[in-house]
């Protein structure tokens, strides 16, 4: 049954939103996450550089037992901005937006009447893009202040599959001992690869409410049916889950890479 509000549980999207007083810390890897980043790229793109990418498909949201169906355009840029406009058939228009990166960056939603809402800062804190992680995880185009762990294997999120697991977080200097941990926790990702492809099969994270109430909720978004797109591979189902339960169902029906 279609339901006729959109009621919304999370304004989660990739990105980030480090404070101006925070100071890059250098990259930091050892050779095993360096290893495995290069195993993730040539699986990718076979080690090319992508720089922007727009997906476009349908999409189903779930609210419990309702559902709401319609159409989704995903973009990305390396430049840190990236967009989700969902058109949605009860619901109307919805948009998840961030712009920029680092200290610049800001992050909100918009319902049908269009009106922006600032999205919690750290949900905005996470390094990893949502629908497409190792875009994100291009050795070519890692932020400084980006640190990413090879765990070895071992399960990721909810699943009991074991994966090839990979951490990713915001690391800073200079700032209070509480806001470096902040940004650390909320800004954690654990991204679990196929250890056949080496493509990503689960992406997991937590993000807080828009109110800033200090409540964890998790988050997990799955990738399968990988398809080459100009020698880019684009996963062309999309799920994501909150606190285990499925919200957002994406069946891609065009990819464009550049």
């Amino acid at each position: 049954m279609k339901h006729s509000r959109f009621t919304v549980f999370i304004h989660s999207f990739a990105g980030i939103m480090l404070l101006a007083l925070l100071t890059p810390a250098a990259f930091a890897q050892g050779a095993s996450a360096a290893n495995a980043l290069g195993q993730l790229s040539m699986a990718l793109s076979g080690g090319h550089a992508v720089q922007s990418v727009q997906l476009s498909g349908n999409a189903t949201w779930h609210v419990g037992s309702q559902e709401d169906s319609g159409s989704v355009t995903l973009t990305a840029s390396s430049n840190g901005s990236s967009q989700m406009q969902l058109s949605l058939a009860s619901a109307g228009q919805r948009t998840e937006s961030q712009i920029g990166s680092g200290s610049g960056a800001s992050c909100q939603w918009a319902g049908n009447d269009g009106v922006a809402h600032a999205i919690q800062s750290g949900a905005c804190w996470r390094p990893t893009l949502w629908f497409l992680p190792a875009f994100s995880l291009q050795p070519s185009l890692l932020p400084a202040n980006l640190t990413v762990a090879d765990l070895g294997t071992g399960t990721v999120g909810a699943s009991a599959t074991p994966y090839r697991h990979l951490q990713s977080r915001w690391t800073v200097t200079g700032a209070p001992a509480s806001l470096t941990a902040d940004v650390a926790r909320w800004s954690k990702t654990d991204i679990g690869l196929n250890p056949t492809s080496l493509l990503p099969a689960v992406l997991a994270y937590s993000v807080r409410p828009d109110n800033g109430a200090p409540l964890a909720i998790a988050v997990e978004a799955h990738y399968s049916d990988y398809h080459d797109v100009n020698g880019v591979q684009i996963p062309f189902t999309i799920q994501r889950y909150v606190n285990g339960s499925l919200q957002l169902q994406i069946s891609v029906r065009t990819a464009q890479v550049n």
